[in-house]
């Protein structure tokens, strides 16, 4: 079984959406650095998804559960909502806030879930001299070693203290800006058919609208 099986057509950006999840692992300490925490959370997330592979590989929604259990306290979901929302944020009412958080919370689970338990194979490095941090917020640079020789794919996490804690809430790939794809894609969509369309799209689980905003991506990287 697999969910949104035709979401990705493009073996170059799907370890850039496995990447998205693998790296947001973990409870950060206070005495790591945040590229520190990130280089633990590789290791904790594969080690638990690959003594599991048979499982992770035929039950999407075990996937989707351990993620939901170890990344999600570490990642600024309520933030990431309002970056992807902009200016809709504002002119939300709080039950819209709260759906949307949740439906594309869930939506991106299913999405990368999948092509984690998929892509256990590649390795993921973090590399400290190129990430930076100051008290607002820190960049934790790394690469996904592609192999069969092609090249590794850049990739950037932004994360920033959320009550005294490091969280993720944007991720670069490429150069590319996940939260600014989708914040770009879905404004798209809330302009033509209104918030409350988007947020019933990503509830039921909308294979198209999400096949549209990392569509945006593959055709963005494979041009560069």
């Amino acid at each position: 079984m697999r969910l949104f099986p035709n979401v990705v057509r493009s073996l170059r950006v799907a370890p850039l959406l496995l990447a998205a999840v693998a790296l947001l692992l973990a409870a950060p300490a206070q005495a790591e650095s945040p590229a520190q925490m990130m280089e633990r959370s590789v290791n904790e997330i594969y080690e638990i998804l690959r003594e599991n592979e048979e499982r992770a590989q035929e039950e999407p929604e075990f996937v989707i559960e351990v993620l939901r259990e170890h990344v999600l306290p570490n990642v600024d979901v309520d933030g990431m909502a309002r970056l992807v929302l902009a200016r809709h944020w504002r002119d939300a009412s709080d039950e819209q806030r709260s759906r949307f958080t949740e439906a594309f919370t869930t939506t991106l689970l299913r999405v990368y879930g999948v092509q984690l338990a998929d892509h256990l194979d590649k390795e993921v490095r973090i590399i400290e001299r190129r990430s930076r941090e100051d008290d607002r917020m820190a960049v934790v640079a790394s690469e996904i070693v592609m192999g069969s020789g092609q090249s590794n794919l850049q990739v950037n996490y932004r994360l920033r203290p959320v009550d005294g804690e490091w969280k993720v809430f944007d991720v670069e790939a490429e150069g590319l800006s996940f939260v600014g794809n989708f914040r770009s894609r879905f404004g798209d969509e809330i302009a033509s058919n209104g918030l409350d369309e988007l947020i019933e799209r990503l509830e039921d689980g909308d294979e198209e609208l999400i096949e549209e905003a990392v569509d945006d991506v593959v055709e963005e990287a494979d041009g560069e």
